[in-house]
């Protein structure tokens, strides 16, 4: 019998089709043994020999990062640690510097509002002002009597009252032998009115006597003098303002009519001749040494820079008895402000209340020179006025004189 053709595709199909019958009876089979018979797995050798050591491998790192992440950690705690104590501290020191600050600024102006300064000796200084003008002021009119002068030419001459003119000349040339100058003495030396060249030459014609005090040509001003000097200032007064005009009259004279108008005159000539010699007196009292400075000089003297510009600018005889005259007690006050460099320290030094005390200060020394600068220009509109009387009395007093002779003897002027 033959077997029909069958194609080849077909043979595939159903090879296939067996094949995959037997693999899912293989397949059935295997599961049902295996839920039916369990078994026990005691060793591997796979899992022994490679996956044990990889996992002993992989615990090891896993250990590794711990213990590095542990360390990191414990860095970060310290780090902020540190971080925190540094910040506190930072803190602490800072509270500490505002506490001190606070301190400081409270002791500051504690120090402002009631330290008392090196300077306050200024303060005492110019508190005795006012007491150091009423002596020099009293003492102008003792040297106006011829009291207070050491020299008994000069005080005689002084204190005496008028002589003639001729007679008052011979005065002047005795009292001028103790002011005898060089080129004098190389004249007339060794008489009785040079007898040599003094220490004190031209004292008695020389302006400066008033200015910076009689002495040696080319010597330092003096602006508290000696009492040579003072003699010598009083000798110059005499020779330049208070000249002898006429005689004093006697009791005899006095009585009659002509004694009377004689009288009169020389009264008012002495009035001129105070005003003419006023402002040499008050000059010669300023400059002699003046006790009311004594203390507030020792108070001005514990300041360094004072003391320091005193030193330096002193006179001679403010320096050897610690007394100074008005005028340089003036100057002293003034200079050791203006022309003082230590006083820059003192400034410097300085502040708050203590600052503005000595801001009031310095102004109120310059109101006070300045009330001194007003009194001697009263004086000199006083003196000026004179002039103008005498100017007035030069030009009309003739005229009137002429025409009271006139009047007095019935001369009648017809008008013009």
């Amino acid at each position: 019998m033959s077997v029909p053709a069958t194609t080849f595709e077909e043979v595939i199909v159903k090879k296939r089709y067996a094949l995959t019958a037997i693999a899912v009876g293989v397949l059935q089979t295997q599961q049902v043994l295996a839920y039916v018979q369990p078994v026990a797995v005691t060793g591997s050798v796979p899992i022994e020999t490679q996956v044990m050591p990889a996992m002993g491998g992989l615990q090891a790192t896993l250990a590794e990062i711990l213990t590095t992440e542990t360390q990191i950690g414990t860095a970060i705690v310290q780090a902020s640690d540190k971080q925190v104590a540094v910040i506190s501290e930072a803190a602490r020191a800072q509270r500490e510097a505002d506490i001190f600050g606070r301190q400081t600024e409270r002791l500051e102006r504690a120090r402002e509002q009631y330290s008392v300064a090196d300077s306050i000796c200024s303060e005492s200084a110019s508190g005795v002002a006012a007491t150091v003008g009423k002596v020099s002021r009293a003492q102008t009119a003792v040297l106006a009597s011829g009291a207070g002068v050491g020299s008994a030419v000069v005080q005689k001459t002084i204190a005496s009252e008028p002589v003639a003119s001729r007679q008052g000349g011979y005065r002047s040339a005795a009292m001028h032998a103790q002011y005898c100058t060089q080129s004098e003495s190389a004249q007339y030396g060794g008489t009785d009115l040079c007898p040599q060249v003094s220490s004190l030459p031209g004292g008695d014609i020389e302006m400066r006597s008033l200015i910076d005090g009689a002495g040696a040509v080319g010597k330092a001003p003096d602006l508290t003098f000696n009492q040579d000097q003072v003699d010598a200032g009083m000798a110059y007064m005499k020779n330049s303002a208070r000249h002898d005009g006429g005689r004093a009259p006697g009791k005899g004279d006095i009585q009659s009519a002509t004694g009377r108008e004689y009288q009169g005159l020389m009264t008012q000539y002495k009035a001129i001749q105070s005003a003419a010699t006023q402002p040499q007196l008050d000059i010669i009292a300023a400059s002699q040494a003046n006790p009311a400075t004594q203390e507030a000089l020792q108070e001005a003297l514990q300041n360094p820079s004072a003391a320091e510009y005193f030193a330096s600018t002193g006179s001679q005889q403010a320096q050897r008895t610690g007394v100074m005259s008005e005028r340089e007690f003036e100057a002293f006050e003034v200079g050791r402000r203006y022309a003082n460099t230590a006083y820059e320290t003192d400034l410097q030094a300085l502040s708050g209340d203590n600052l503005i005390r000595e801001l009031v200060r310095v102004q109120s020394l310059g109101n006070w020179l300045q009330l001194g600068l007003k009194n001697d220009q009263r004086q000199a509109n006083i003196i000026a006025g004179q002039q103008l009387a005498l100017a007035a009395d030069a030009k009309y007093v003739p005229q009137l004189q002429e025409l009271g002779a006139k009047m007095s003897s019935g001369v009648t002027a017809h008008e013009n």
